[in-house]
Parts: C-alpha cells; structure tokens; sequence
C-alpha cells in the first residue's frame, strides 16, 4: 500500500499535496473559456469550411443582427411607425462598434426613380418621405427588400444591424484562409503549420476580447428596444444572437444543473449512509476532482462547446459512483469484522476494490475515448476532455479519498441497510436461479426491438429544434426564419463559362439569363427563403425602365457607380476578378419535415437538367457545414460503437484473462446500447451532435457497475462456500447495494437535466437515465444467468 508504512504521515503529505494542486489549478482555471463558435463544430482541413471562408473573402461577410418588428396596430408604412424605426435606428448606431442599422426608412426605393441610375442614394424615405400606398406597392416582392427588411405579408419590418470590422481582425483572418486554402489541393508545410499556429493564436486573443463586447452589444440592443415594446413586438435573429444565446444557456446550465446534481447528490447520500462524513468526503472529493479538471482543461486549452457543456455534471456522477462502491465495500468491512481498527478498514477497502474501480475507471475512459475516432470537432474535444476527467476522478477517488477518510475521520459505524433493497435483491436472485429461460427470453426480445428501432435512426435536426419551444430564443428565431426568408445561410457560387465572357462587358445577358434560371429553379425548393443574386437588379431595372436593363447597359451602369456604391451593390453578388456569381439565399429551418440530404441532390439533379455541369458551381455557407455534419452523424456512430465494443472486448479479456468472461460482460451492455438507439429511433429522435455521444457514455457508465459485480461474483466462487444460486444472491447482497446506490444518484443526477431549456441536454440527461436503468437490470439478471450457465470454478483464473 502507498501509505502503509507511517500511514498517518502519508495521508496528511497526500491531502496537503492534493491541496496545493487544487489551488494552483483552481487559479489556472480563471483561464477556462466557453465557445461557441462555428469553428468548435469544424476540423480544420474541412473542404467545405474551407470553401466557405473563401467565399466570405471574396464577397465580403459582415456581421449583423437582424431586429424584427411586428406593430400592434397593424400599421406598417405609418410616419408614426417609421419615425420609431429611425429613432430606434438611430440610437443604436451610436453603440460604437455599430457600422449602419438598414431598415426601410434609409435604403434606396427604387421602384420611385424615373430611371435606374446611379444616382439612387436619395431615394429614401427619411429623404422623401414616401406615403404608405407607395411604400406598400414598391416594396411588394421586392427582390432585395422581402424577406429581409420587409415580410412578405407586409406585417413586420427589420433593421440590419451591421457592424464593424476590426482592420486587424480581419487581415488575421485573411492570413489563415490563404493558408488554408492550400488544403484543398495539398498538406500544409511545416512553415506554413507553424505560421497558422501563430495566427490562430492571435485570432483566439481577439476574439477573447469581442467576445465580452458582443455580450455587451445584444444587451444594450435590448435595453433600446425596451421602451418600444408597447407598440410591437420585436424578434432578434443572426449569428450573433445564436451563439451570445448558447453561452447563456452553457453558462446557465453549468451553474444551475451542477449545483443542482450537487444537491440532489447531498440528499441522496444522507438518505442512503445517514453519516455526516459519508456526506462530507464524496461532495470534497467530487468538488476537488472537477476544481482540479477544470484546471487542466483551461491549461490544455479545451473550451466548453455545447456539446461538453455536461462534462463536469458527467465527472461529479462519476466520481461519487466511483467513491460509492468504496463506502459501501468499507461498511460491509465494519460489518463483518467490528473488531478492525480504522487504518485496517480503510487499507483493506481500497485494495480489495482497487482493481474492480481500475478496471471500471478504465473502461470508462475507453468509452469516452472512442468518441475521438467520430471525426466531428465538439465530439473529440468532448471524448478527450472526459478521458482527462476520468483520470482525474481515479486518482482523487482512490488516493485523496482513504487519506481524507483517515486524516479527518475515525472509524465508521455500520450503517444498517435498507431493508427495501435488501428484498429487492433478494428477489432478484431467486428470479435469476428460478426463471432463467424467462429471462433469456425478455433479453433477446428487447434486444430485438432495440435493433428494429436502429434502423430507423435519422441524422436531421434543426438549429431551432435545439431551443425548447417555450424560450424566448426559439419564438424569436422561429418567427425571423419564417417571416423574413429564412435563418441559414446558403450560397451558390457559379463560374461564368468562357463561352458567355464577352469582351468590354461585365456580364453578359446569357449569364444573366443562366443566373435567373438557376435562381427561379431554387425558388421552386420549399425550403428555400430569401433569394438574392446581382439577377435582382435587372429585375428592378424592368420595374424602373419597363423592360429590363441591357448587358450594355448594366456594364455602363456598373462602371458609373462610385466604387464604395459599387461595391455595396454588386460586390456581395459578382467578382469580376474570378468571373464568378454568387447567388445567395437562406434556407427555412422551421420547415416541417426538412430533409437536407434530399433538398442538395433535388439542387443538383435540377442543375445537371440545365446542363450545368458540378464543376462550374460550388456550394457553400452554414446550411452546407451543418449537411455536412450531419451526413457523417450516422457513419461517425457506428464507428465509434465498433471501437469502444472491440476495445472493450480486448479490455475485459486482459481484466479477467477469460474469452469467455468478456463476451459475457459485454452482453448486458450490447443490451443497453441496443435499447437506447433503438429509442432514438423508434421517437424519431435524430442523432445530433449530443445524441451522438450517447452511446459511448451509456457504455463506458454501464460497463463500471458490470465489472464490478463479475468482480464479486468471481471472489464469491472461489471462496466455494456456496452453489451458483448462494452465489448470485451473495453477490446481489453485497455489491448490488453499491449497484443500486450509484444507479439511483446516476439516474437522479441526470433525470434534472431534463428541466434544461437546451433540448439536445435536456435528451442526453433523459437518455442515459434510461440508459443506466436498464443497465442496473441487465446487471442483476441477464448477467447473473450466464455467469451462472457458462462459468465453472475449476475453469476460472484469477482477475
């Protein structure tokens, strides 16, 4: 033993030790940070991602958030209602980092002016002061204007809010896509890895920096639009929003679901052990093990994304699963031998359950570890930072908790079980050596329909469908995804062909007629909003001149624009330069039914009827990223299913030096995996970035109480003092207390997040509640049958 010798000396080195470690990492997690931008949800050699910044540069992407407002009185084009989107206008572009706020009131109309020109900067409303029927019919299906700062049924109006770009943010930015962009043909240099490394560094400390900023900026955005809220309804939307709501929702969640499991955990410990120090020790141990995760996470530079925003309520459980299985196995001790003295209990527990809690520790971690082979970004963080994690809470459980127990306490006093229990696992093993076959039978059944259901799983979901539908994030999204055309962004960016190039033009008219034939085709998509592509000016040039604008024309038009105009106009939808067009448009989230695998092939298939080959268009933007994702959802989890049972397999087979004791113990676990994809798929509940760690988490949980029991069992046979059926129920009325104990704190820990306004948490915390019920009764009953059928003491080694 590590403190055998002079055994008081050590314990109090160790918890002084622990201590200095605690605090030193206690300062350093000070740096631990939350993210939730695009780029957690992304490899770095992503192509699309890739593709996509690419086009950023090129056309420019500003940052904005869109402010939508619904008037009461249904007054749209009233001065009265204009005056007050001016003044709100107004006042938010005195926020400094505001660039221009666009509604109605200070963009060109113009259906009002005799001739498409450039001159169009007067034809505004705050300059002529146009009467509500012009406003109405001018802006009726609107190319540039509906479903951007008009709805379509013309009962709500918007405001752009456009910010600024930082120079020096974006040169950083545009140094990393010119580095970047060399992975789509080839791998980077060492020199370029290396001047990537520097960047992204400095782009991180940037973004630390705004980060605060933007927080700031929504806020004080809201506190504007305050007193106008008795005349409307307002609705926030964009980008910005999103991710300043996820980190509310993480911020909220970590505080308010881990202080809540922390007092669920304090309750349930004083109910089970009804002991003042088997309630102090756990919560010490528990806090010191994530305060010490915590630490080296920030040290390591993991951030807390969406997804692992649950990675410190999951080490809390398991950590006090872990120390359960200590105190339950030092009761039985006491109960057994009363004479002992504490140093005795305490040394004789932790080396007794060192291997068990080892090897439950272990398969754990491999559970969590397989979750870095999915090949999605949030997902590997995810697996890595709880592999850290369930290092953490090894070494506290094991070494900090016997030195606490002997520095702080004496000798504990049997606590009596519960009686309900007791029969309970009384039951359960005569139903075991009573009603095998019954048993057998239920097992495969249900395994059966957990399979049926996996064919069945989906990998589609929607942003919105991340909010619960009572938040004001998810209304307010929902109703600027279907009033104003949509919430994610999709490009399609055409390469002119040689054979529509002509010289002295800009654009030729076979390139504007092939641009609005792409675009009337994706208007035909039902799932497809707002539409815009430089095709709208030629739409609004017919409305002005009643026929539509020349390729001269146009040419001559785009060289008479002063360059800032010119590019406001038309650098977001045309480059010269690559003699490419961008044809821009967001897709409806809140449609029903949204199949995004089956809306880009209907894109495709109605291109390639066009005779537009793949290779003169790409396609782009977050709705591209997000397909992408989730394309690979489904591949990602039968990869890591296969990793974690194969090196599982090979686990169990090194733990216990038994083919055959391995394959048992996967059994129960087969059981429970089955079952939960299965649910997944018979709810029609699609795999996500959250559902997808499910899985590995429900099997690396359920494996701890599986090892251990196998653990016992195995000890039971050797000591012979009983048949197969003594055997089992030996077993059930020692460890299955601990089995029962760390279930019921499991399953109680995580039933609270289902209260969580995040629904992809509020599923993981209902889905590995399930998931550990029904690990509990495979462990007491399909377990125990083929222990009993396929083990025989003189063929057992020891574990």
């Amino acid at each position: 033993m590590i403190f055998k010798q002079n055994s008081t000396i050590w314990a109090y080195i160790i918890c002084l030790v622990f201590t200095l470690l605690t605090a030193a990492l206690a300062w350093e997690a000070k740096h631990f940070e939350i993210d939730a931008s695009a780029d957690t949800l992304l490899v770095d050699n992503n192509k699309h991602y890739i593709l996509t910044q690419l086009s950023e540069q090129r056309y420019g992407s500003e940052e904005f958030i869109l402010i939508a407002f619904k008037p009461y009185n249904g007054q749209l084009f009233s001065a009265a209602t204009l005056n007050s989107i001016a003044t709100i206008g107004g006042e938010i572009e005195a926020i400094p980092r505001v660039k221009q706020v666009k509604s109605i009131v200070n963009v060109p109309i113009f259906s009002s002016a005799k001739t498409f020109s450039a001159d169009v900067e007067h034809l505004t409303w705050e300059k002529k002061k146009f009467d509500e029927n012009t406003l109405s019919l001018s802006l009726k299906k609107h190319p540039l204007y509906e479903g951007l700062l008009v709805n379509e049924d013309q009962t709500a109006l918007s405001l752009q809010v456009v910010f600024k770009s930082e120079q020096k943010i974006a040169q950083i930015n545009d140094n990393i896509i010119d580095i970047k962009r060399h992975l789509l043909t080839r791998d980077l240099t060492k020199t370029e890895l290396n001047a990537l490394k520097a960047l992204k560094q400095q782009q991180q400390a940037f973004n630390k920096k705004y980060e605060q900023t933007r927080s700031n900026e929504i806020e004080k955005i809201r506190a504007i639009l305050l007193p106008y809220k008795k005349d409307g309804d307002f609705y926030l939307g964009g980008n910005n929003l999103l991710s300043y709501e996820l980190i509310q929702i993480i911020e909220s969640d970590l505080v308010l679901f881990g202080s809540l499991i922390m007092l669920v955990v304090i309750v349930l410990l004083w109910f089970l052990f009804r002991q003042l120090s088997w309630v102090i020790l756990p919560i010490v141990c528990c806090t010191t093990s994530v305060v010490m995760t915590i630490g080296l996470l920030a040290a390591l530079d993991f951030k807390v994304t969406v997804i692992s925003a649950n990675v410190f309520a999951l080490q809390i459980i398991l950590s006090l699963a872990m120390i359960i299985h200590l105190i339950v196995h030092y009761q039985e001790l006491v109960s057994k031998n009363s004479d002992w003295s504490h140093k005795r209990l305490v040394f004789s527990t932790i080396k007794q359950k060192m291997k068990p809690c080892f090897y439950a520790g272990l398969t754990t971690a491999i559970g969590f570890g397989s979750l870095i082979f999915s090949g999605v970004q949030p997902v590997i963080s995810f697996g890595w930072m709880m592999v850290v994690a369930m290092l953490v809470s090894f070494i506290v459980s094991l070494v900090f908790f016997p030195a606490l127990l002997l520095v702080i306490f004496n000798k504990q006093h049997f606590v009596k079980q519960h009686h309900q229990i007791e029969r309970g696992m009384t039951a359960s093993a005569n139903f075991v050596n009573n009603q095998p076959k019954k048993i057998i039978f239920i097992s495969v059944l249900v395994t059966a329909i957990g399979l049926w259901g996996c064919l069945k799983l989906t990998a589609e979901n929607s942003f919105l469908n991340y909010f619960s539908e009572s938040t004001d994030v998810r209304k307010e999204l929902t109703f600027i995804d279907q009033q104003f055309g949509g919430s994610t962004p999709f490009d399609v960016l055409f390469d002119i062909p040689d054979d529509q190039i002509k010289s002295g033009l800009v654009i030729s008219a076979s390139t504007v007629q092939t641009v609005t034939a792409i675009q009337n085709m994706l208007a035909k998509q039902q799932a497809i909003g707002a539409i815009t592509s430089i095709a709208d000016f030629t739409k609004i040039a017919q409305v002005v001149n009643g026929k539509p604008l020349t390729e001269y024309e146009l040419t001559a038009l785009y060289k008479s624009l002063d360059p800032k105009l010119q590019q406001a106009l038309f650098g977001a939808y045309f480059s010269a330069k690559d003699k490419q067009i961008r044809i821009s448009m967001r897709v409806q989230d809140s449609i029903k039914d949204l199949n995004r695998a089956d809306l880009l092939a209907d894109i495709h298939q109605e291109l390639s009827a066009m005779g537009i080959e793949k290779k003169q268009y790409t396609l782009t933007g977050l709705f591209i990223l997000y397909q992408d994702i989730l394309s690979r959802l489904l591949d990602s989890q039968i990869l890591t299913i296969l990793v974690v049972y194969g090196a599982m397999a090979i686990t169990l087979m090194i733990i216990f030096s038994s083919f055959k004791v391995a394959l048992i113990a996967i059994v129960p676990n087969l059981i429970t995996t089955s079952v939960i994809m299965g649910i997944l798929g018979i709810f029609s509940i699609p795999l996500d970035l959250m559902t997808i760690t499910i899985a590995a988490v429900a099997m690396g949980i359920s494996m701890d109480d599986t090892i251990h029991y196998i653990h016992r069992y195995l000890a039971e046979i050797k000591r012979g003092q009983a048949s197969s059926e003594g055997w089992v129920k030996r077993t059930n009325l020692s460890v299955g207390y601990a089995l029962i104990y760390t279930t019921t704190v499991i399953v109680i820990g995580f039933g609270t997040l289902v209260f969580s306004d995040f629904v992809p948490s509020m599923l993981f915390g209902l889905l590995t509640s399930i998931a550990m019920v029904i690990a509990l009764v495979t462990d007491i009953t399909i377990l125990p049958v083929l222990l009993k059928k396929y083990l025989a003491k003189s063929k057992l080694n020891e574990p």
